[in-house]
This record gives structure tokens, sequence and C-alpha cells, in this order.
């Protein structure tokens, strides 16, 4: 059975009581750990053993930083960074959940040189948490570092090993109650999309149903009927993919009403054209780069980009679709269009 994999990154010495702690910790969980000190790390002869460690990490599912009083070694290809450092980078590179503990001691002096960095005597003074004063400021910046990243900048002090146990058994609650509430919300979105696959079925099976029994009281004029009734569905769905697709709130002027319902000839595009305000967009940007005409509402609102242009299949099913639905308008009487349009002029009108 695959269990969760936890790197714990630090510097080993003055802090290897806690590491100790760690591996108990996370083995009382289950939970496999990564120390370099224990051989967990494959170090592989043709690379850097700082490169082998970064390596690891993704093999890892949890990541557990210690940030005390020393510096450690200097990153091979950044000096400016620790191996510690470096590993953190490569924990939220790879979107790791980072758990960071910062020794009470270290805290209280980061939070000294915060208020007094600007001041000449900031890199004089002696900070008892440091071991070496060299690179206080080093640390300090690590820890800046991990507080001002957009994720996984949360930290703990610590004065103890326990303290930090303490914290992480309530994080990792927090982690598991989390997966348990998203796989409730999973099990909810499958019935609920279940429910509507069967609503779906069954609206069809009540219409099939609606349009039998009308077929058996009016035999001679129930397919005409029930064709209108579907060129009617159609039609209005034509409108609304133009009212939501442009996020107009007047698209149909009241004047324009006769002249839309007498239209009869002609391509949907035509038909569009003559609302008040369409054209042809010229030279539009899309995500990729690429520039075309579109047909659309001045001065941005694209409806669908120029059919006589390098379409995407997407544009292709929608030109496919408007000319389905606008031939059923087409089909209507002139009662029927006058009725769906001045409907879409009330609606959009209040």
């Amino acid at each position: 059975m695959a269990v969760p994999r936890v790197f714990i990154s630090s510097t080993c010495y003055d802090l290897s009581e806690v590491r100790d702690r760690l591996v108990s910790f996370s083995e009382s969980f289950g939970f496999e750990t990564s120390l370099s000190e224990r051989g967990d790390v494959f170090y592989h002869p043709d690379l850097h053993t700082h490169e082998s460690c970064i390596n690891e990490i993704s093999n890892c599912q949890l990541f557990i930083l210690i940030i005390g009083g020393r510096f450690g070694g200097k990153h091979k290809i950044d000096p400016d960074k620790s191996i510690t450092n470096a590993e953190f980078i490569a924990a939220k590179e790879l979107g790791i959940p980072v758990f960071t503990f910062v020794k009470e001691g270290v805290l209280s002096d980061h939070n000294f040189y915060q208020k007094n960095k600007s001041k000449d005597f900031a890199e004089e003074i002696t900070y008892p948490s440091i071991e070496n004063q060299d690179h206080a400021k080093n640390i300090f910046n690590f820890i800046d570092q991990v507080r001002l990243s957009d994720t996984n900048n949360g930290f703990f002090g610590f004065t103890y090993a326990k303290d930090i146990e303490v914290y992480l058994r309530k994080q990792l609650a927090g982690m598991f109650f989390g997966f348990l509430s998203e796989r409730n919300i999973g099990s909810q979105l499958k019935s609920t999309n279940d429910a509507v696959s069967n609503l779906t079925v069954a609206s069809r099976k009540i219409e099939e149903l609606v349009k039998t029994i009308y077929r058996q009281v009016d035999t001679a004029h129930a397919d005409n009927v029930i064709s209108t009734i579907e060129d009617i569905s159609s039609a209005k769905e034509f409108f609304d993919y133009i009212s939501d697709k442009i996020e107009v709130d007047k698209f149909i002027p009241a004047f324009a009403v006769e002249s839309l319902v007498s239209f009869a000839s002609g391509s949907w595009v035509d038909f569009i054209l003559s609302l008040e305000s369409f054209s042809y967009i010229h030279d539009i940007q899309d995500k990729d780069g690429r520039t075309t005409d579109a047909l659309g509402y001045k001065p941005s609102k694209r409806l669908v980009a120029d059919i006589d242009g390098d379409l995407t299949n997407s544009e292709l099913q929608v030109i496919s679709n408007m000319e389905e639905k606008f031939s059923s308008y087409i089909r209507l009487s002139i009662e029927d269009k006058r009725e769906i349009i001045m409907a879409y002029v009330k609606s959009l009108n209040k």
C-alpha cells in the first residue's frame, strides 16, 4: 500500500534531536520519512549531493521545514542560498504542502531585525540565536521568503520538538478533514449529475409520450403542430445564444421588430447584421495571438468569428448550431416570429 513520504529539511547538527523526534512522529502515522543523514536520499554518482537532495523532494508528498540558528551548507548553484533554502524552493515549485517551524529565539531575533534593518547598526548587532553572525541576514531573509510567499507561507515558532508535534497533529487532522469533505462533495456532485441525467431521460420520455398522445387525439394536424412547437423552441435558443454571448441588455430595439419579423431571405449572419449596432469587427486578436474578423456588437462584444476566417472546431460548431436554429425561426409563421421577438423586447427592457 502506498503511503505518504515526508521530507524533513533543516540543518542537521544543531537540530538532530528535533529531526529524530519528527521521524518517530511521522512513522506513528504510518508515513515514511526522508532524511539525508539516514541514507534515505539516493546520491546519484553523476550528480552533486545537493542536486540529489533536491531530486528526492519530488518523491515526497509532505515537506517539513525547520529553521534554526545555523545557515548550513551553501547551495552549489547559488551560494547565497543554503541547501535548506533551495529545498524549500523546490518543494514550493512542486506544489507540495510545506509546514515551516522556526526556533523561538531565531524568530525573536528576526522580529528585532525587522524593526531595525533600515538603521546603520542593524548588521552590527549580535543576535544571540544565530551561531555565525555573518549568516544572520541570510537566515532572516529566508524567514521572510517563507513569510511573504503567495502559498505555503505559514510558519510556527517552537521551543521543543513536542511543540512541532502538537502543531503538526492539528494540521494533519485538518488535511484529513479536507480530504473527507472533498470526497463528500464529490459524492454529492455525482448524485446531482445522476439526477440531472435521469431528469433528462425522463423529460425525453415525457416528450415522446405527449407526442404519442397528441397524434392519437389529432391525427390530421399533430405532426405539423409538434413540428411548430419544436421550431419555436429552437428559435428561442437562437436568441438566447445571442443575448447570453454578447451580454447586451437591449440588442433588439422596439422599432426593429417588424423588419425582423418580415425577414424571410438571407443567412443568420445577414439577420444579425440587420440588428442595430451589429457589424463585423476587424482585427480582433484571440488568446493565441491570431488576428481575425468577427461578427459582434461594437466595440468589443464578439459573437462568432468571421465565417470566412480560419475557424476552430468550437467556432464551426457554433456556426452549425446557429444555422440550424435560425432555419427553425425562418420556418415559423409571422405571428409566431412576432411573439418570440416581442417577448425578448419586453424581457430585455425590464
